[in-house]
Order: structure tokens, then C-alpha cells, then sequence
């Protein structure tokens, strides 16, 4: 296999300087998840295609810094991106193009990835999609520029970003970097990694909205079959879990879709349930607004409210089933005292979670299962 420029570099301070290229040979010490990549000359220079699947390269030391490739798009529909802060190649922060989006809404994507599980319909629109042109058929360059929990995107020697992340959402830590590809939409050359080291960790604090529902307990998985439509299952063993403070629950940092059983006609979709405890000190009606990715079932202190479908394509030929907190509401009367509050959450793929928030925010409070 003939070798391909890749570059990655290591600094002891601060400061980003441009280095000269260092040499990988034959991709050693690559871990590379994709059985059509290959290396390949293309528009005149050694690259990486990547058909479906991850590049991870060797070095596992980046948190913060910049990240340099350049990306040949073929033309046809597909995605091409970069990793970073991989823990493994199921578990890493993705920035991705849309190779048949060009000068779109969204033809720049950021998700995390937890359990193989992209959350695109959980995190889209602003400050987690751009407008970027995509030229096709010869070399672009990209930059990744990272601190924190803030990423920026400069696509085709921009001078601004034209995605600016600020609220990565994996733990800030060091982890490799890399590639990934879809539907072989593209080439990849001239990778490399520049270092910011920092002298201790970063962590995160927020304060979610008022009226928000942040604690929710889990259910396992479930294959969509084999749950009762009308009930909450008994005998469920429930995890106790967090929301983010947005009041996104992403399902997918906590649970693994199901596998499907090749050859069989089935529904293929998982589902786990979440609950939450709700206290109301006094009696009253109260606005319920929620949403969810794909499907839902919301259930009252056992009896059915609310179902409805919100997975791609489900309401009509453009639906793209992102998730917004606002995307359904209910008026909902309640008694004062303890009531629980569960949604039956159903995910084929692009993102498995759920969000919840009353108004009046100061009518219901939750609690820790």
C-alpha cells in the first residue's frame, strides 16, 4: 500500500504554529473501522478513501488545538467529516459535511457520538448546523479550531467560521483524531493536528431553565415488539440519569440500539422508557412541551396521553425529524401530590432522546428517582 502525507503534531506551549509535514507510512498505528477504505492517489496526490466507517489516527493526546485535512468531494450525495476527542471509534465529537448540501442550512453538521449512536435530529439549526459552499471535484481545505467546548469551522480557506459549536457535548478530555465517511462521498489528504496543552482539566456548568425536566430514570432497551403500546411494563429496572441543561435527554449516551435480526420483516426499532417524578404543591392546569426522536408514547401516572411519530420522513417528504422542546404540548390537569410522568421513546436512527419543560415553571418540580 503505497503511503499517504498525514501530519499530526505536538506542542509543550500555547501557542499554534505551522510545522512541516511529518510523514505517517502506510497509515501505521491508524486504526481504521472501514472494510472499503483504502489508499489511493486522487486529483494528483496520495489519499484516504473512506466508503463507511472511522480513521482514527495514533495519537490519543488531543483535547484542544486545531485540526487541518483537506477533502475532495465526489459529487454525489453523502458525508465526510472529522473526529476528535475520540475515547474509541463508537465514542467521539463528529463535525461532518454534507457533500450534497452545499450552501445550505445544513451542510455543515455537529454531533456527538455515544455508542455508535449520531444524535443529528437531537442537535440541529443554530450552533450545531452551517451554510458552507462545497465545491466538488477538487481539493478543499478544512479547519477545525477547538477549545473548550467550542469548535469553530473554516471550510475552503474561509476568513469567518461558518459553524461556530458552543456547547460540544462529550466530556472535555483528550482523545485521537480522525476521519469518517459515508456512502464514499469523498478523499481525504493532508490530515494533521496541531496541540494546545492545558494545564488542567475543563469542566462545564449550567443552570437549566425554570420548568425544565432534568431527572429522569431509564429503562433498558427494548425491541419495539415486544412493549405493550396501551401500559408502562412492570418490573422495569430503572437507571437514574440526567438531562442536559437545554433539557435534551439524549438516550443514546446511555443505551445502544438493539441489533435487528437479519432476514426477518420486523420492526427494527428500540425503545426505552423514561420516567420522571413529578411534585405539585397545588393543584392546577399546566402546559406540557416536549419533544422527542423518533417516536413517542407519553403516559400520566399509568394511562396513555399523548403518541405521536416524529422520525425522518414521518410527516411529510422533507421531514427531517429534529427535535425541538417545543415540537408538541399538551394542557394537562394536575392534582396536587406525587404523579409520575413517562415516555415510552422509540429510535430507528439519527437520534434517540426526548426533552421536557411545564410552564408555569414554578407549577411542577422533579425529583430524583
Amino acid at each position: 500500500m503505497r503511503s499517504i502525507v498525514l501530519t499530526v503534531f505536538v506542542l509543550s506551549t500555547c501557542a499554534l504554529e505551522a510545522q512541516p509535514q511529518v510523514p505517517f507510512e502506510d497509515f501505521a498505528g491508524w486504526q481504521i473501522s472501514d472494510q472499503g477504505a483504502r489508499q489511493m492517489p486522487y486529483l494528483n496526490r496520495p489519499s484516504l478513501y473512506l466508503q463507511n466507517g472511522v480513521a482514527l489516527s495514533p495519537n490519543d493526546a488531543f483535547a484542544d488545538g486545531t485540526i487541518d485535512f483537506d477533502v475532495a468531494i465526489h459529487g454525489q450525495a453523502g458525508f465526510a467529516g472529522v473526529i476528535f476527542r475520540a475515547a474509541s471509534d463508537e465514542d467521539y465529537e463528529l463535525i461532518y459535511l454534507r457533500t450534497h448540501r452545499s450552501r445550505q442550512w445544513d451542510a455543515l453538521q455537529y454531533t456527538p457520538v455515544f455508542n455508535a449512536n449520531e444524535s443529528w435530529q437531537l442537535y440541529s439549526g443554530d450552533g450545531y448546523s452551517g451554510v458552507a459552499e462545497l465545491p466538488s471535484n477538487r481539493w478543499v481545505h478544512v479547519r477545525v479550531v477547538v477549545e473548550e467546548f467550542t469548535a469553530r469551522v473554516f471550510v475552503d480557506n474561509a476568513a469567518a467560521p461558518q459553524l461556530t459549536v458552543s456547547d460540544l457535548k462529550r466530556p472535555w478530555s483528550a482523545g485521537r483524531a480522525g476521519l469518517w465517511g459515508r456512502f464514499g462521498a469523498a478523499n481525504f489528504s493532508n490530515f494533521r493536528v496541531t496541540r494546545r496543552i492545558r494545564p488542567a482539566p475543563v469542566t462545564r456548568s449550567a443552570v437549566p431553565d425554570a420548568g425544565v425536566v432534568t431527572h429522569w430514570a431509564i429503562s433498558p432497551p427494548f425491541a419495539v415488539s415486544s412493549v405493550p403500546t396501551d401500559r408502562v411494563p412492570d418490573n422495569i429496572n430503572w437507571e437514574r440519569v440526567e438531562s442536559e441543561p437545554t433539557g435534551t435527554l439524549n438516550i443514546g449516551r446511555y443505551r445502544t440500539l438493539l441489533p435487528s435480526r437479519a432476514g426477518l420483516n420486523e420492526d427494527r426499532r428500540s425503545t426505552v422508557f423514561a420516567k420522571a417524578i413529578l411534585r405539585v404543591a397545588e393543584g392546577r392546569l399546566v402546559k406540557l412541551s416536549f419533544g422527542y426522536s423518533d417516536d413517542v408514547t407519553i403516559f400520566l401516572d399509568g394511562v396513555p396521553l399523548f403518541t405521536g411519530r416524529a422520525g425522518y420522513l414521518s410527516r411529510d417528504g422533507s421531514y427531517l425529524g429534529t427535535m425541538t422542546l417545543s415540537a408538541d404540548t399538551l394542557y394537562v390537569s394536575l392534582t396536587a401530590g406525587r404523579h409520575e410522568l413517562v415516555l415510552a421513546v422509540s429510535e430507528a436512527f439519527g437520534g434517540w432522546g426526548l426533552a421536557a419543560k411545564f410552564e408555569p415553571g414554578n407549577a411542577v418540580s422533579t425529583e430524583r428517582y
